[in-house]
């Protein structure tokens, strides 16, 4: 049964190559420079996030990634520049991503509006040596699968918007506009990379001084692929803690949706931040995972002389 699931996550992961490429974070509020290169450079301090996702937890080679995100101080009060490295495995396929975001700002009366470009190289492997695959007459006996390690490396580009206010913010970008090959075989131009839309906005409302409310969204577009969408309401209190709810759309023909996802966050310190997630599967798929879970931590190198004026770093 194991080795049927591992093969059913292979083909799962190559058929994904068609759609949904763009990694997926249920706490993209905290991880926003991961969607929008337009983000860097958004405060007046460096900050550094670690992100680690396990999705569909209990599932035999099922999705996973870690993210390293460094955006660092605004330069001159107008450029951002911020770094991204992120790997990502499902089954036999592991990905990873480097990439360099740049940003001009404009000020807009209360607002700062942002545009950005991004520069990302990608490694594509796929080790067809490791055991877990199976085939019913061997692997061996089967000429479609390769013994061996493949490997292909590309680059591509991206754009976005971003503007925001100290309560709003709305974001829009493309984060590969190149549809570059990443097919093993150079003979054929059978997989690429596709067109990613990616729009984000939310609010902050101030219910009194312990406690805010801020809706969020995420809209997600790809290129012969469903568009699907994240809606999360959060709380914080006493600007420290912070708790919410997203629920995701997706999932197959009859589902109510992809995953209800928790959220919860806790400001440890005026520069540190530890954010939970877990995301309860509502598709079919729950019949067979223990749901996805995710971790993230943010460090913000805060001069000491602005320590006790920067409010609520974590948003916007």
């Amino acid at each position: 049964m194991i080795k049927n699931i591992l093969i059913t996550i292979f083909l799962f992961g190559s058929l994904a190559l068609f759609g949904q490429q763009q990694q997926m974070y249920t706490q993209f509020m905290y991880n926003k420079m991961s969607i929008n290169p337009a983000f860097a450079g958004n405060e007046s301090y460096l900050n550094l996030t670690l992100l680690y996702r396990d999705q569909w937890n209990g599932f035999p080679g099922a999705p996973k990634a870690q993210l390293v995100s460094v955006n660092l101080p605004r330069l001159a009060k107008r450029i951002g520049v911020g770094f991204n490295f992120e790997r990502q495995t499902i089954g036999i396929t592991e990905k990873i991503t480097y990439e360099g975001m740049y940003a001009y700002k404009f000020f807009m009366g209360e607002g700062t509006l942002s545009m950005g470009m991004n520069i990302s190289g990608r490694s594509y492997i796929q080790d067809y040596t490791d055991t877990r695959l199976y085939a019913i007459q061997g692997i061996q006996n089967d000429p479609s699968i390769p013994n061996a390690l493949q490997s292909r490396t590309l680059i591509n580009a991206g754009f976005g918007v971003y503007f925001n206010t100290k309560t709003f913010y709305v974001g829009g970008s493309l984060p590969r506009m190149i549809r570059s090959d990443i097919d093993f075989d150079s003979n054929n131009l059978f997989s690429t990379e596709v067109r990613h839309l990616l729009i984000m906005t939310g609010g902050t409302f101030i219910i009194n001084n312990d406690l805010r409310l801020t809706p969020q969204l995420l809209f997600r577009a790809a290129e012969n692929s469903p568009f699907g969408m994240d809606l999360n309401l959060s709380a914080t209190v006493q600007e420290k803690y912070s708790a919410g709810m997203t629920y995701r759309t997706g999932g197959a023909a009859g589902d109510i949706g992809e995953s209800i996802d928790l959220i919860f966050g806790m400001q440890l310190s005026d520069r540190l931040m530890l954010g939970f997630a877990y995301d309860i599967t509502l598709s079919k798929i729950r019949a067979i995972d223990n749901g996805s879970l995710e971790v993230i931590l943010s460090y913000s190198f805060l001069p000491r002389k602005i320590k006790t004026i920067v409010v609520n770093p974590r948003y916007f």
